[in-house]
């Protein structure tokens, strides 16, 4: 153990799992060894306190079942069997496996597959992106999650953040839709009880009564998947009876007399029957909703989750502009608010890297991909994962088990455990843990970017995601100067820091 990690300190983290409240860590060191893990007290989000998910996380980087070296199979597919490697033995067996694979078919046959294992710049989503952009493998879209209203919230009010969640506490109407904040974002909820403790009204809108319902002020159970005719349905009343903010709208909307028409096809009756709520409430909820502002509405990513969810996220989001809500701090609506910070994908991705005529194979397909379900030419011969396990966590399990478990595909697996999907890898690469690794945190629920400080020294022969691809890289002979970048100069280039976002802000460690 070298000094530098000898010490009893305290080190500044944050969370690396794929939730809105991405907390600020204090990461407790002595002698080397993580002990403990907590919050921290001065960060306006986490206020010192954790959720549940990462009461071990201490602990977790110990684990006795952690994968600490590059490692081959030795036995049949999916029987977990495997021998130890050395890195170059490792690296040298993708580099012979794809230049084969590439001399036969194509780099095309070579299929990455991540997602949000992790949420770092680094480390994180589009941590493999310029690599496999540069070997020219297939392209991988990652839609598991918020691609349909991403989409809606883009295309109905551009790429903002919308409502900060922390102003929340000035609102004085909150409608939660679609989202269990006390179990999903509850960091954001002490700025809901600030709001209520000064006599804000709380609606919450789920098909089940949740831990967040019971403490509303006021639980409106709607059919699942007809949220967006709730929406129409309160548009019709404020239009109706002229809750309006017309100055708002004719200053900074577009579309108005086309979104009243179709409100129009939206009586109270009507939607009463689609989404199972009384149509006299929702006559009181459109009327308190437009005229207590500022009101605010926190959506849920659960409403994308069924056919029209982009439509819904659509709707939902036209509301704040109808009532003029966006005029006050305290009002509008906040889907996902990622589209604060300044990403220069351009350079972290390195799209202009991928050649013309690429295809994309949508990561949600990858059972047909690898089945032949999906007519692909070349087929698949190589999988890398890296951040994900799609045998858990895809649609069609059993098919992406019936296509990992063919003899001909190549596949290397980048991961913490022998997984689900790990059973089935060629090789095996061990991944570093949080408390290890250097890396700038983002999230999609707050408006904080939080620098993650390596506390401990990797175990065995773990190494961050971002050095992976660089052996990779080198490995492949690509001699780029992207790949040569200290972690630092990646991060600098990574963000506009010269955007108005970045210059400042409120909370300073």
């Amino acid at each position: 153990m070298s000094a530098h990690f000898s010490e009893t300190r305290t080190v500044r983290g944050a969370c690396p799992q794929d939730c809105p409240d991405t907390c600020a860590f204090l990461y407790h060191v002595e002698d080397g060894k993580l002990v403990e893990v907590t919050g921290d007290p001065d960060h306006p989000m986490t206020r010192g306190g954790l959720c549940v998910k990462l009461k071990n996380f201490a602990e977790h980087h110990y684990n006795p079942d952690r994968l600490m070296h590059p490692m081959k199979r030795v036995g049949p597919k999916g029987s977990g069997q495997f021998e130890r490697i050395s890195w170059d033995e490792a690296l040298a067996q993708i580099k012979s496996r794809w230049t084969d694979i590439i001399a036969e078919h194509g780099s095309q046959a070579i299929l990455p597959h991540a997602y949000l294992g992790h949420q770092g710049t680094l480390n994180g989503l589009t941590a493999g992106d310029a690599f496999f952009n540069r070997l020219g493998s297939t392209v991988a879209e990652k839609t598991y999650c918020e691609s349909g209203s991403s989409t809606a919230w883009i295309m109905t009010v551009g790429p903002t953040g919308g409502l900060d969640v922390e102003s929340l506490a000035f609102s004085k109407y909150i409608i939660v839709w679609g989202m269990n904040m006390l179990n999903t974002n509850l960091h954001a909820w002490p700025f809901i009880l600030q709001a209520k403790a000064n006599g804000a009204r709380l609606v919450v809108i789920d098909p089940v009564r949740t831990r967040t319902a019971k403490q509303a002020d006021w639980h409106i159970r709607i059919k699942p998947g007809t949220d967006g005719a709730l929406a129409l349905g309160m548009m019709n009343v404020i239009i109706g009876e002229g809750l309006v903010d017309r100055d708002y709208v004719e200053k900074y909307t577009l579309g108005y007399e086309q979104l009243a028409q179709r409100a129009a096809e939206f009586p109270p009756e009507r939607v009463a029957q689609i989404t199972g709520i009384a149509a006299q409430d929702i006559v009181t909820l459109a009327r308190e909703y437009a005229t207590a502002q500022p009101s605010a509405i926190r959506q849920g990513v659960a409403v994308e989750r069924s056919p029209g969810g982009g439509d819904a996220i659509r709707a939902i989001t036209c509301l704040p502009a109808l009532v003029g809500a966006w005029r006050h701090v305290g009002g509008g609506t906040v889907e996902m608010p990622i589209w604060e910070f300044p990403f220069k994908f351009d350079f972290m991705c390195r799209p202009d890297w991928i050649r013309p005529g690429t295809r994309v194979v949508n990561e949600l397909d990858l059972g047909a991909a690898l089945t032949g379900d999906m007519a692909l030419d070349p087929p698949i011969k190589s999988l890398f994962v890296y951040n994900s396990n799609p045998v858990s966590q895809a649609p069609a399990a059993g098919r992406i088990v019936e296509g990992l478990a063919r003899e001909d595909l190549f596949t290397v697996v980048s991961e913490l455990f022998i997984t689900d999907t790990a059973k089935y890898a060629d090789i095996l690469l061990p991944a570093t843990m949080q408390a290890e690794q250097y890396d700038l945190m983002v999230t999609w629920g707050h408006l904080y970017v939080m620098l993650n400080q390596p506390a401990i020294e990797p175990p065995g022969e773990c190494v961050p995601n971002i050095e992976m691809f660089r052996r990779l890289a080198r490995t492949m002979g690509f001699d780029d100067d992207y790949w040569s970048l200290s972690l630092d100069e990646m991060l600098l280039r990574s963000y506009d820091w010269s955007a108005p976002q970045m210059q400042a802000s409120p909370w300073r460690p």
